[in-house]
């Protein structure tokens, strides 16, 4: 059960990576040689980061929540997907694109697209998901989506990218209702 709620999790963080991709290459222009490979790179490597040190924070604060882990994990994720839904509710792909050829707007892209990686590492800490595990598939998936964003986003267009963002939320939700199930 723990490896399913955990790919949900890698597949809701994926899905905001997945939207950026595609508006960004999609709108911002000709995409230079090998920087779909570099973009998909930086996302990965600052979702695992921020998961670990939001497990660290959590670990170091789980004990202020003992007996009410779960509960904690539940409504984290809950507001981690209202967010992303809603972001994707007020979000006009062709009015946050940037020129994803530039390294500094990849490292800033990277670490505002993780954000919600580090509120779920706290989330993490609070259950009985192993952390590596989780890293590993939240590696992948935001690697692989954003690859694939970037790679595929002229083709795909804004119009996807912005029903997509929808996704990303309705994971978060799900990961977040498998932990009620659990508590109830």
């Amino acid at each position: 059960m723990e490896l399913i709620i955990t790919f949900v999790i890698a597949l809701g963080l994926a899905m905001d990576c997945f939207t950026i991709a595609i508006s960004n290459s999609s709108v911002s222009g000709e995409v230079r040689p090998g920087i779909p490979l570099k973009v998909a790179i930086a996302f990965a490597f600052a979702h695992v980061l921020l998961l670990y040190l939001g497990h660290a924070l959590g670990g170091a604060i789980r004990h202020l929540f003992e007996g009410a882990e779960a509960w904690v994990a539940f409504i984290i994720l809950g507001i981690i997907g209202v967010k992303m839904i809603l972001e994707a509710r007020r979000r006009h792909p062709k009015q946050k694109v940037f020129d994803i050829n530039q390294t500094g707007i990849i490292l800033v892209l990277s670490l505002a697209t993780a954000m919600d990686a580090f509120l779920t590492g706290v989330a993490v800490a609070m259950t009985t998901i192993g952390l590596n595990m989780a890293a590993i598939l939240v590696a992948l998936a935001v690697f692989v989506l954003t690859l694939g964003g970037m790679a595929g986003g002229k083709q795909l267009g804004v119009a996807f990218a912005q029903r997509t963002a929808y996704f990303g939320g309705a994971f978060m939700l799900l990961a977040a209702a498998t932990f009620l199930a659990m508590i109830l």
